[in-house]
């Protein structure tokens, strides 16, 4: 399978990118208000107007960079910042927001730099020094990331940020050291950034993700956690997903597969999901086919899911269309040995 588990470490930066700051989603003004009086809006035009009405308001261009981000529009997000910080250089929030965006990129450097220059204009900005604390967890220098995440800390004891980053570097300290207590810490992490924030989705996946590992049922209660919190995360769904096919729960799977199609129908991983398990586990080779071609259609560099299609059509016994899709697989992966022996075993 192509995806294990899904992290998005990066994409996590960018859904907390609006925290602890008035993003532009409550609007109070509009008189379609909620029985307390506002409104919920996530709306571009809603920014337009605003921006018609003055267009150099920086206010209303920094919220909309931030709705940029969350829409995962980096490019525009970075175009709104860019003329921020040429209207006033001294913007801290936006210099704040660009790192991140810079990072999620892995522009180290550029993000690096904007971090740094919002700490040299204010030494207590503990999202600067997450932000660091980040790039080091990053270029794995653990010991210099942990040491910015405990002055995030000092400066914002109760955010579940930088104990939720801790969990990060401690997780991955342990796969490339093997170190138990490093293991404990990450744990210890993600359960305090939720005892910080009941409601800290990134961390209920991320502890659902750790358990999944140990092969424990308690992965399945984290994921069910994070989707009452957030009932269409696709990460949670997809893991969740993939713990019941590891544990051979092959209608649960499914179950978790299908949700996924209907909340993202454009995503080609939960169809390849359903292919493997009609191809593998219940032996259903139109249905494998059917889903296998379902995601290459959506990803035409699928590499794995025409090898696949070649093996069920191989299993079909129509050996001219396995040799086509094993060589498929090959043109867009010349290294994919799986699909080189496949296909030079029916030479």
């Amino acid at each position: 399978m192509r995806k294990e588990i899904l992290h998005f470490v990066f994409g996590l930066l960018l859904i907390t990118s609006c925290s602890g700051s008035n993003d532009g989603h409550i609007i109070t003004e509009n008189p379609d208000t909620t029985s307390q009086g506002e409104i919920i809006v996530d709306s571009l035009e809603y920014y337009k107007k605003k921006l018609n009405a003055d267009p150099n308001n920086p206010v209303v261009i920094f919220e909309r960079a931030q709705y940029y981000t969350r829409h995962g529009n980096l490019d525009l997000a970075k175009i709104d910042l860019e003329n921020l910080l040429d209207q006033d250089s001294l913007n801290l929030k936006a210099h704040n927001l660009y790192a991140k965006i810079h990072l999620a990129t892995l522009d180290l450097k550029t993000s690096k730099e904007h971090y740094e220059f919002v700490l040299g204009k204010d030494s207590a900005n503990s999202e600067s020094y997450l932000g660091l604390a980040r790039i080091y967890a990053a270029l794995d220098n653990y010991a210099k990331a942990d040491a910015f995440i405990s002055a995030s800390l000092k400066i914002n004891p109760y955010s579940p940020e930088p104990y939720f980053t801790r969990g990060l570097i401690y997780r991955s300290d342990y796969y490339m050291t093997g170190r138990e207590s490093s293991w404990d810490i990450a744990v210890s992490s993600f359960q305090t950034a939720v005892e910080q924030d009941a409601d800290y989705y990134p961390a209920y996946v991320e502890m659902g993700v750790m358990y999944a590992e140990m092969g424990d049922s308690m992965a399945l209660e984290y994921y069910n956690s994070a989707l009452d919190i957030f009932p269409e995360s696709l990460e949670a769904w997809y893991n969740k997903g993939m713990f019941y096919q590891n544990r051979g729960e092959i209608d649960n799977a499914l179950n978790c597969y299908y949700t996924l199609n209907d909340i993202d129908s454009t995503w080609a991983d939960p169809y390849y999901n359903i292919g493997y398990i009609h191809l593998l586990m219940t032996e259903e080779l139109d249905s494998a086919v059917f889903y296998f071609e379902k995601s290459t259609q959506l990803d035409p560099s699928f590499y794995q899911a025409f090898n696949n299609l070649g093996l069920a059509y191989e299993k079909k016994g129509d050996i001219s269309k396995a040799k086509k899709y094993y060589q498929k697989a090959i043109e867009i992966n010349p290294d994919f040995k799986l699909a080189k022996d496949n296909l030079n075993a029916l030479m």
